[in-house]
């Protein structure tokens, strides 16, 4: 057999077929390199786990932001709330009359509010005639609760009043009761630690009184309500007010129909009662007393306008019994009441069990609304 040539010097041997097909890659693995689909899904992942971050980043800063906004409003609350009530307790125990206190209060704020309602949406909001029923009502006992709670102060502290308006939600049944309402035994459960609290806070929480204590929870049956008439006005087909219009009409109301029980009640105490405060040199401290009365109860109704429309109902259930709770302690401070830890320990107890009496109702009203959507669907 002749002997294989042999390539000329500087040349490399030619690659046979077998070595060329060996040194190729496989259609599959060309593909697999050649395609950036690796990158692709690396790059894919970091953006997905840079997502995750940035999100994570915005919800600890949301929930930063809403505990950082429900203080502000905690403060808010409690700050123009306890202005009204030392410049209406200064007006309470200088002149008992608590009737032309409120006349004050709610002329002032229609006042405002008119003002308000005008700057916002240029003119001023007066309710239809078809509304007439339900406003009137609404402003009758929404009146009749802060005549009651203003002449609840001239007899006691207003620290123990707050803590009987703590029990709010035992009015609020009773009326229900009253009203054709049923409640389920979650709902009455929480009244034990309601009344529980407010028993526990006021044991030697300050001089009691029976008449204040009376005046206060007539006080809680009036507010309670309010809830069964804003819902009838938010059902009904004629209302295109806004809650500050809603609240103009409200105080209109009660500046027509005060004064002739001002005049009824109060009406020949009144000039006694001024030249007292005049012959004592205090008649212009009272006049400057109930004018920041009225201005404060203004800026708090519309506090709370604000925080409601701003709020979910959920949070401003919470709002409410920390506010009450915070209310209590800074009268206490204020005013002076004796407050120890038996006394913290009530108004804990009690502004939780309001807070459960909230949630017990709104899960009922669910449950409501869901039995009735069943019971739709089978008919």
């Amino acid at each position: 057999m002749p002997p294989a040539p042999v390539p000329p010097a500087g040349t490399e041997a030619a690659p046979t077929q077998s070595a060329l097909q060996q040194a190729a890659p496989a259609p599959k693995a060309r593909q697999r390199n050649s395609s950036p689909a690796g990158p692709r899904q690396a790059g894919a992942a970091s953006k997905a786990a840079h997502e995750d971050d940035k999100k994570a980043d915005a919800v600890a800063t949301g929930g930063v932001h809403a505990a950082l906004a429900m203080a502000g409003w905690i403060a808010l609350l409690v700050g123009t709330q306890m202005v009204m009530l030392i410049y209406t307790k200064r007006c309470t125990d200088r002149a008992g009359l608590p009737l032309l206190l409120c006349l004050a209060q709610f002329i002032t704020s229609a006042s405002l509010s008119a003002a308000a309602s005008v700057a916002s949406i240029g003119r001023i909001p007066l309710m239809p005639r078809t509304l007439w029923r339900i406003i009137v009502p609404l402003s009758v006992v929404w009146t009749a609760g802060f005549v009651l709670f203003n002449a609840s102060a001239s007899r006691m502290s207003p620290a123990l009043v707050s803590l009987v308006r703590c029990m709010e939600p035992l009015a609020t049944v009773f009326v229900g009761f009253a009203l054709g309402e049923r409640y389920s035994c979650r709902v009455l459960a929480t009244l034990i630690p309601i009344c529980g609290g407010v028993g526990l806070a006021s044991f030697k929480g300050g001089v009691l009184s029976v008449a204040g204590i009376s005046l206060a929870l007539l006080s809680n049956l009036s507010f309670c309500g309010r809830p069964f008439f804003t819902q009838q006005l938010k059902q009904h087909r004629d209302n295109k007010l806004n809650d500050l219009g809603v609240f103009f009409n409200v105080t209109g109301v009660a500046v027509v129909l005060l004064p002739v029980f001002v005049f009824l009640l109060e009406g020949v105490e009144i000039l006694p009662q001024l030249q007292r405060l005049s012959a004592a040199g205090q008649l212009f401290q009272y006049g400057g007393d109930l004018l920041a009365s009225s201005i404060f109860f203004f800026l708090y109704q519309l506090t709370q306008l604000v925080v409601m429309s701003k709020m979910t109902p959920l949070a401003f259930s919470v709002l409410t019994p920390v506010v009450k709770a915070f209310m209590i302690v800074a009268c206490s401070l204020y005013f002076g009441d004796p407050f120890g830890m038996l006394s913290a320990v009530g108004v804990v107890v009690s502004t939780s069990g309001g807070y459960l009496f909230t949630l017990a109702r709104s899960a009922d009203g669910k449950k409501s609304k869901s039995t009735q959507g069943e019971a739709k669907k089978s008919d």
